[in-house]
């Protein structure tokens, strides 16, 4: 249990810097606003002065004050700490050489870490705080709103307020780097090992399922289904298996039958032997 925590605490510091590279180094000095507290914080640093760091701080205490009573006391001291460390971050890493340059190199490396470090913090299962906790407030009070459209909604906000600040040019980078974030946060929490499942319909269903039994090492599941066309019951068969082994599955299945209906699927995540272990 120690090993894990020490594991998950490391992630969760390893994000937390990530982010604050992605924001200090590249986002904060050639003023793009990709959304969340930082950006907003840059807003308010180049209009009012206060540094982003500060910023985080500030816009996250009523946060944390009206989510006492809504998320419980344990989520909120939780979300505070990490929000306080990222604060610290953004002072921390101050050392680090601002990038300026091409634009478009800021927002597409802007977005490679902060996607990194937005996924590994929620990967060890933390916030910190800001948009993340703005939603969870208000998903709590009307449900009918789900996190993803809130954040959203607040994210979009933010930038188009980046957009009458900074420019068109900015927020159009900004986007591009939203996007880009968004895709390397969906890697960092599910990784790059896609899986693809095939769904077998064959009258030599029996040959097929021992063959990719024997050959590719892959459980293969049998169903029992009627063709609404012939009427005639069929078995159709299911199996699981890595990317790589597509076309060893697919020549497998038409040197047994060459008539065979073969549908191939990617799959995001796969849980079970053979593949990632379940996690509680």
């Amino acid at each position: 249990m120690k090993i894990k925590q020490k594991s998950s605490f490391l992630m969760l510091a390893a994000g937390i810097f990530f982010i604050a590279v992605s924001v200090m180094v590249f986002f904060e000095p050639n003023d793009i606003v990709v959304g969340g507290f930082s950006g907003l914080g840059i807003i308010i640093n180049r209009s009012i002065g206060i540094p982003v760091w500060m910023s985080n701080i500030i816009l996250n205490i009523p946060l944390f004050l009206a989510g006492l009573k809504v998320l419980g006391r344990k989520y909120i001291l939780k979300s505070a700490v990490c929000a306080f460390a990222l604060s610290a971050a953004f002072k921390i890493t101050g050392f680090i050489p601002e990038f300026e340059g091409d634009i478009a190199l800021i927002a597409v490396y802007g977005a490679v870490f902060d996607g990194i470090g937005t996924g590994l913090v929620l990967r060890s299962m933390s916030s910190t705080g800001g948009v993340d906790l703005l939603a969870s407030i208000v998903h709590n009070k009307k449900p009918y709103l789900s996190l993803s459209a809130i954040m959203f909604a607040v994210n979009s906000a933010i930038i188009l307020i980046g957009f009458f600040v900074f420019g068109a040019q900015k927020a159009l980078y900004a986007v591009i780097s939203a996007f880009i974030s968004g895709k390397i946060v969906g890697i960092v929490l599910d990784g790059l090992s896609f899986s693809k499942a095939a769904v077998i319909i064959s009258d030599k269903s029996i040959e097929i399922a021992e063959s990719l039994m024997q050959n590719i090492e892959r459980g293969v599941t049998s169903f029992k289904a009627n063709g609404m066309y012939t009427g005639s019951e069929k078995s159709v068969l299911l199996c699981v298996f890595g990317h790589k082994e597509t076309a060893v599955v697919k020549g497998i299945v038409y040197s047994i039958d060459a008539n065979a209906f073969v549908i191939v699927a990617d799959v995001k995540e796969v849980l079970g032997e053979g593949f990632n272990n379940i996690k509680y």
